[in-house]
């Protein structure tokens, strides 16, 4: 993820994130899909349409399922803009994770949200090996 974040400098970089849902409020991420950003724009992203092509080959063709959604933020820091909340209001994207990764900083930073309506809360990243 952040090396596509880097990839796409100076515009913002987007992908789906892809894995199992854990109980009520956990998920298992298994694979990022790195996509196109449509908005070409360092300040807005837009999945493009090869987004859906590789989530149905990728993401649901191994049997998982979309959890969320990957995009840097070029200028600011890890945290949903207004834009992105506005976004994450969309009907077919609820329950879907916001993962951020900003480059603002000279070390990335990843950070991931559940977004229901205007309510942004964090939720930890971990690693599991295995």
């Amino acid at each position: 993820m952040v090396a596509h974040a880097y990839d796409g400098l100076p515009d913002e970089a987007c992908g789906l994130l892809g894995g199992r849902r854990r109980g009520d409020d956990g998920a298992l991420a298994e694979v990022f899909v790195p996509c196109e950003n449509a908005d070409r724009s360092s300040r807005t992203f837009s999945l493009g349409p090869d987004a859906w092509e590789k989530a149905d080959r990728d993401i649901e063709g191994r049997g998982l399922e979309i959890l969320g959604v990957v995009h840097s933020h070029t200028h600011t820091e890890a945290y949903p803009s207004p834009t992105d909340i506005e976004q994450a209001g969309n009907p077919f994207l609820v329950g879907w994770r916001w993962v951020l990764v900003s480059l603002r900083q000279p070390e990335p930073v990843v950070r991931s949200y559940l977004i229901v309506g205007d309510d942004v809360r964090e939720e930890h990243i971990g690693l599991v090996q295995g």
